[in-house]
């Protein structure tokens, strides 16, 4: 990295920001890191490594090109290290007064359309939505993960929501196994002392995912089922009598459920302990949503909304409608914050460039999507960091980028011209 482009001050500040990141790479696979994410802030967007390359990284670097497409799909690079290091982040930000509230984590998969046969690991995936008029697409699925930390703004309680990361899917693993392996990731960093709450649709709560609450006891989970799902009442208690005593009562219907008008919601919520297949003999909290047009939604809470570490009182009321009208339909307003992971998908897939590589092998597109994730991430994160980036605050991740680019190009060319003056 050239010295002019160095000692630029929000440079230097996001280059110490980034080399946290990536502690366990090499010093030139570092420089190529931060050089290449410098390119996409600079010109706020990504086109291609030959187009930031051509417009930015040769002005402020002695590299080659070619080492850039190196780094980017031949090098071994560790990111699950930057995974840990992103979740390590975001962790730190919670503050001492709050550092029992929960932990939110949110697992979802998104797909991208390739087009030709010369992208590794394409396959025909099914479409639930329909994006290209069919239900099927040749491209990309990716398993991404989420995570949501409470802070304080402006004295009242509020969850800031970052991407992670993202895992390619192919046929050597299921995308329960790949979310599974992430969420691993995630606790080792978390730990133990924390009450962690993972949230999902109804494609996730069954094998590697639902295993989960075995194996980490301050972990939990909150998703959304088939409304199908087998309930049952809870077992009654052992009479005495001879004979093993039943581990789960009489089934029970949706119908069963009595249900209270949400205010300021058109729908009703009601919520009932009960047995279900999918947790075994752990007892479970269902929820039951009904809307005015009378279909129902089925969500499954491992533990009371009692045990769930989840503050209301201090966040803004118009964040917590269903807890106003009964504290047991607490973890509706949890589940709430997994909609981010849509937005993320949105704004990476609009603003950011998630779908536009034209890298083919598999390491270097999940190396470039990791990247342009944390780039993304950071934008979220700075203001909370670092008192100098609080002007972004309240800012989109795309709105950040673009004050960030701006400074950077100003300082640059300031430095220039000071040089060039002295250089006279």
């Amino acid at each position: 990295m050239k010295a002019l482009y160095h000692k630029s001050i929000t440079i230097d500040k996001l280059y110490q920001t980034f080399s946290s990141i990536f502690t366990n790479e090499t010093a030139p696979t570092r420089e190529h890191l931060i050089d290449f994410l410098m390119s996409v802030i600079s010109l706020n967007r990504f086109q291609s490594v030959l187009y930031n390359y051509d417009h930015f990284i040769k002005d402020v670097s002695d590299f080659k090109l070619k080492s850039y497409y190196y780094t980017l799909n031949e090098s071994q690079l560790d990111i699950d290290n930057w995974l840990t290091a992103m979740v390590r982040t975001a962790i730190s930000l919670i503050p001492d007064c709050i550092k029992k509230q929960a932990v939110i984590l949110s697992v979802d998969d998104t797909m991208v359309e390739k087009y030709g046969d010369h992208f590794e690991c394409c396959s025909v995936l099914f479409d639930h939505a329909a994006h290209n008029g069919s239900s099927y697409l040749n491209g990309h699925c990716f398993v991404s993960l989420v995570i949501s930390v409470p802070v304080i703004v402006q004295n009242k309680l509020r969850y800031i929501s970052i991407p992670i990361g993202y895992r390619m899917w192919t046929a050597e693993e299921t995308k329960l196994k790949m979310a599974a392996e992430l969420i691993k990731l995630a606790m080792k960093v978390i730990g133990s002392d924390r009450n962690v709450i993972v949230c999902c649709d109804s494609w996730y709560p069954k094998a590697e995912m639902v295993r989960l609450h075995e194996e980490f006891e301050n972990l939990e989970m909150i998703c959304n089922v088939r409304s199908d799902t087998a309930l049952y009442e809870l077992p009654q208690p052992h009479t005495g009598k001879r004979g093993r005593p039943r581990i789960r009562g009489e089934k029970i219907s949706l119908q069963d459920f009595s249900l209270k008008e949400i205010k300021g919601k058109d729908m009703s919520v009601g919520e009932k302990t009960v047995m279900t297949n999918l947790f075994g003999k752990h007892p479970v909290s269902a929820i039951v949503t009904q809307t005015k047009s009378g279909s129902r939604r089925l969500f499954i809470s491992t533990a009371s909304s009692e045990h769930l570490h989840f503050d209301t009182e201090r966040m803004d009321i118009s964040k917590a409608p269903y807890c106003q009208t009964d504290p047991s339909f607490l973890p509706l307003t949890v589940y709430a914050l997994r909609w981010y992971i849509e937005i993320s998908y949105y704004e990476q897939k609009k603003f950011w460039s998630l779908g536009d590589y034209m890298l083919r092998s598999k390491d270097g597109i999940e190396c470039l999507l990791n990247l342009l994730t944390i780039l993304y991430s950071l934008m979220t994160l700075l203001p909370f960091m670092d008192n100098d980036f609080s002007f972004l605050s309240g800012e989109s991740p795309q709105q950040a980028r673009f004050l960030l680019g701006c400074r950077i190009q100003k300082e640059l060319f300031f430095a220039a011209f000071v040089h060039d003056s002295k250089s006279a």
